[in-house]
């Protein structure tokens, strides 16, 4: 830990995120949302959690973000435990992109993008003509500066979508855990988002995205963990993960794994083929 008392960085130009044996169970649930699960999000990479319909993706997500507490296991952030940082200075670190949310008000994309900057903000304290900046920034970044002065509620899932990215970016944490961002995305915007990732990780930022596209993932992911009832059934690089013998038992059905034919970085990455029932 460094002297201010927040979580020093791990050498990598940022903290690492890392979670340790996590078994988390929901109340009155009969088996563990997730059951003894290691993670580590590190700065500069890129890790993509995929795994099919209640394979326990969102309760990771939110045990690493320290909404929900582990009956066993630990985080840390920059080799402090989570439960040692105060909401404030957790959120200087630690940014989250959830999958939706309501506003009990009505709300404009600009003030949503700017509430962001409130880690970064002293009680009462007015945005400042950096905190703007980073606003702004955040809001080209992401394709919704032309929606500034729109309320959010009248936005398609999409661009609501880009607007909660554009705050995270705003927020200015080093960590960003991302919940199905593409969710509601067309193919331009999906393909747009993972490549801002893939700059965002460039720039040294640890990332985590929970995605149901195993092909983007493939592509653009360092590693990718994949989770079946709570259970950790591989992690590694998508092309140690990949494989028709690992997704089928998980996803229960016939599929086939290729390479990507480019061109590009992401040349040969593999690639996921669901299969008909009768195809041969």
């Amino acid at each position: 830990m460094s002297r201010s008392g927040r979580p020093a960085d791990d050498g990598g130009g940022g903290p690492t995120l890392s979670g340790r044996g996590l078994t988390y169970r929901h109340p009155r649930a009969e088996r563990p949302a997730l059951l003894e699960v290691s993670v580590e999000v590190s700065p500069g990479r890129l890790l993509a959690v995929a795994g099919p319909n209640g394979a326990g993706k969102t309760t990771l997500i939110r045990t690493l973000a320290g909404l929900l507490h582990p009956e066993s296991g630990e985080v840390r952030l920059g080799g402090v435990g989570l439960g040692g940082l105060g909401d404030r200075d957790r959120a200087r670190m630690l940014a989250v992109v959830p999958q939706s949310e309501a506003s009990p008000f009505p709300v404009r994309v600009e003030e949503m993008v700017e509430m962001g900057r409130y880690p970064h903000l002293r009680p009462w304290e007015r945005a400042g003509r950096g905190d703007r900046a980073a606003v702004e920034g955040a809001m080209r970044r992401c394709h919704v500066w032309e929606l500034a002065g729109r309320e959010l509620g009248g936005l398609s899932g999409g661009e609501a979508q880009r607007v909660r990215i554009a705050r995270a970016l705003a927020q200015e944490a080093p960590v960003i855990l991302l919940d199905e961002p593409t969710a509601g995305l067309d193919l331009r915007y999906a393909m747009e988002l993972f490549r801002l990732l893939a700059e965002l990780r460039g720039d040294g930022l640890a990332l985590l995205v929970v995605t149901h596209d195993l092909n983007l993932a493939a592509r653009f992911a360092d590693r990718i963990l994949l989770l079946d009832r709570g259970v950790a059934k591989a992690q590694g690089r998508p092309t140690e993960v990949l494989s028709e013998a690992t997704l089928e038992p998980v996803y229960e059905w016939p599929l086939r794994v290729t390479r990507h034919l480019g061109p590009g970085v992401d040349a040969g990455a593999p690639q996921v083929v669901p299969l008909r029932r009768d195809d041969p």
